[in-house]
């Protein structure tokens, strides 16, 4: 049975602090660690919270490029993403507040898709519109590029 869903829905997630740097996160009934490295003050339990963002949009690249690609008819049959970012970490540090945390993210993304060219260019193109972490990303001003090589071709971002 498909469940119909809704296009605006709320949901919750919260956090109790278990130390200084670590806390325990619930989403849903899913638990999980976020910590800082033993070289930062934390206990390396968990990701850092700014690690915490890039796994998320490493998962959000992920669901929405499926989601496009059966969309338009050219399933993922294998998908990689590799994520390097670039973090200004004045701010977290208390040197001074910052805009853009994050001024530059580049997404690798390596993929086997079976389908036209056609609808391999499509969900290339249309990724960046509906992740809604990179857009959130984007639209903080963020510069995020989308870098796919898709059974064995490569394209260059083309923001």
């Amino acid at each position: 049975m498909k469940i119909k869903q809704k296009p605006i829905w709320n949901f919750r997630t919260t956090c109790t602090a278990q130390t200084s740097t670590r806390s325990t996160v619930k989403s849903r009934d899913i638990e999980m660690v976020i910590d800082e490295p033993i070289e930062r003050g934390g206990t390396n339990l968990g990701p850092m919270p700014v690690e915490m963002v890039m796994a998320g949009l490493a998962g959000c690249t992920h669901v929405i490029a499926n989601k496009l690609a059966n969309h338009y008819g050219a399933p993922i049959t294998s998908m990689d993403v590799d994520i390097e970012t670039t973090m200004d970490s004045r701010g977290t540090r208390l040197i001074e507040p910052i805009d853009v945390p994050f001024p530059r993210i580049i997404i690798n993304i390596t993929a086997d898709m079976d389908g036209p060219q056609e609808a391999i260019d499509e969900v290339i193109a249309r990724l960046r519109h509906h992740c809604a972490v990179s857009k959130m990303l984007r639209q903080s001003g963020s510069e995020v590029i989308e870098n796919w090589t898709v059974n064995g071709v490569r394209y260059a971002d083309a923001a």
